[in-house]
């Protein structure tokens, strides 16, 4: 109660002397606190060596890469030279008093030069190894057989007598499409008269089919040739016309 009534109430007139004197205490000692805090760390100091700053370590350089390995030279091959064969004309020492003009018996012989050492056989003049007279000449060649197939109908040959044709049937879409005209067909007539290939070479294409069906059941007399009969080939023409 004591307590409160102090703080409450106005202090004794020493109560007011006693508080100053205990506040100014507090002070005293939180500052003699601080200072400690403040002199400790300036009583234990390490000393710092500056030169050490100033110290540059400096770091040698790589060496420098090593140059590419130079490139092989490629020697360029020299043909050997050929030796040549030079003929030389020596005077005789003295003139002989007799001559024999008796003829031999024995043939002349052309002389050889032989070839030069390291050469090919067989080559021929000028060539290392080769002779003056050279290898015989190639045979020439076979002249190639004649093809064997129908030939063609020539000028002035009597084309084939026709025998047996069908009636051409004309197509439904051509007659409807008034088309008109002819049809040129390369048949092959074999030795009895009987037609084994045809082919359209020109004509309306409506009317290409029709002209063939008809001149593959043709049948024509034998063509004798050489009084043989052989297979020809020549040009039937198929007319279309509208009545």
């Amino acid at each position: 109660m004591a307590v409160f009534g102090d703080a409450i109430l106005e202090a004794a007139p020493g109560a007011g002397a006693r508080r100053a004197a205990q506040t100014g205490l507090a002070v005293a000692v939180q500052a003699l606190i601080v200072g400690a805090l403040l002199l400790i760390p300036l009583l234990f100091t390490q000393k710092l060596d500056l030169g050490a700053f100033n110290n540059t370590f400096l770091v040698a350089p790589p060496p420098p890469a090593a140059p590419p390995p130079p490139a092989p030279v490629h020697e360029q091959a020299t043909a050997p030279r050929q030796p040549k064969l030079v003929a030389t004309l020596t005077a005789p020492m003295a003139v002989p008093k007799h001559v024999d003009t008796t003829p031999s018996d024995a043939p002349a012989v052309a002389p050889q030069i032989s070839g030069v050492a390291g050469g090919v056989p067989g080559g021929i003049g000028g060539v290392i190894g080769g002779t003056l007279a050279g290898p015989a000449p190639p045979p020439s060649p076979a002249a190639p057989p004649k093809p064997k197939g129908p030939g063609r109908i020539f000028t002035g040959m009597k084309p084939p007598a026709l025998l047996y044709a069908p009636p051409v049937a004309y197509p439904l879409i051509a007659r409807e499409s008034r088309v008109t005209g002819v049809v040129v067909i390369e048949a092959v007539i074999d030795k009895y008269g009987n037609v084994t290939q045809a082919r359209v070479i020109r004509g309306p294409g409506l009317l290409a089919r029709a002209a063939l069906e008809a001149v593959l059941h043709r049948k024509y007399a034998p063509t004798i040739l050489d009084g043989q009969p052989v297979s020809i080939r020549f040009d039937v023409r198929v007319a279309f016309r509208l009545g």
